[in-house]
């Protein structure tokens, strides 16, 4: 068995470290690139979930045409002495945006900077431009981008699962888990997505009506919903859905 370890190539032996996460004294110089999230399930150990980056108009206005998705990326091995460059490939079987929906840069850059002793990766961070196009209104659930790393120079990729990424775009927010019966029949009304974007934009920007908030004081989420009913009072030419009729609550 320790003939076996001797021979397997200094490389191998830093990959298994960086899969580990150890701190950062790894054996040889290479660099190993992966994604913050994972794109599927991971075989091992088998603790993380597959997750995406979720990217959407809904706080922005409506003459906003394009929004940034942040991707976090990290690096397993030593410090960089320079700054290296890496690319972006979408893949098309787990993509449904269109490329009129995206912009992905040439190159992409990891800085070279000095990290802290026992850390256990370096992280940079990257964008991918996201457009709003007609067809997303009728699309609930937005627009699939998956792309994955393409290393270049001295890096190399990194955990399998994570060499990926996921992007969804939308217009607007998924209904929140809180907007329940409850909440309908006795604060809020009817959800819709128009109605819940101009509650957070002109009366919660923070988004603090939530579930903790009408466990522990329901006082103040009737409140912020009577603070709404005035503003819609106020403003009847935009306190309308988009088929004109007036949005209202139920205070």
């Amino acid at each position: 068995m320790r003939k076996l370890f001797y021979m397997l190539p200094l490389a191998a032996i830093a990959w298994l470290s960086s899969c580990q996460e150890q701190p950062l004294t790894t054996f040889g110089d290479d660099h190993y690139i992966y994604f913050d999230k994972y794109y599927v399930d991971e075989k091992e150990p088998g603790k993380h979930t597959a997750d995406s980056t979720f990217a959407s108009f809904f706080f922005l206005s409506d003459d906003v045409d394009a929004v940034d998705a942040a991707l976090m990326v990290h690096m397993a091995g030593r410090n960089l002495t320079k700054d290296e460059t890496f690319k972006l490939r979408v893949v098309p079987e787990g993509t449904t945006a269109t490329p009129d929906e995206y912009k992905l840069e040439d190159t992409y850059t990891f800085r070279a900077r000095a990290t802290e002793a026992n850390a256990t990766n370096r992280t940079d961070t990257i964008l991918i431009k996201m457009y709003r196009r007609p067809r997303l209104k009728d699309l609930p659930k937005g627009v699939r981008l998956m792309v994955e790393l393409v290393p270049e120079g001295g890096l190399l990729l990194g955990q399998t699962e994570r060499t990926r990424a996921v992007v969804i775009l939308t217009r607007d927010a998924i209904k929140p888990a809180w907007w329940n019966t409850e909440v309908k029949e006795l604060l809020m009304g009817e959800y819709s997505p128009r109605k819940y974007k101009l509650f957070v934009m002109h009366i919660d920007p923070t988004a603090s009506f939530n579930e903790e908030m009408l466990k522990d004081t329901p006082w103040k989420a009737r409140q912020l919903v009577q603070k709404f009913k005035e503003w819609l009072g106020k403003h009847p030419d935009k306190a309308v859905e988009e088929d004109g009729t007036p949005i209202t609550v139920n205070v």
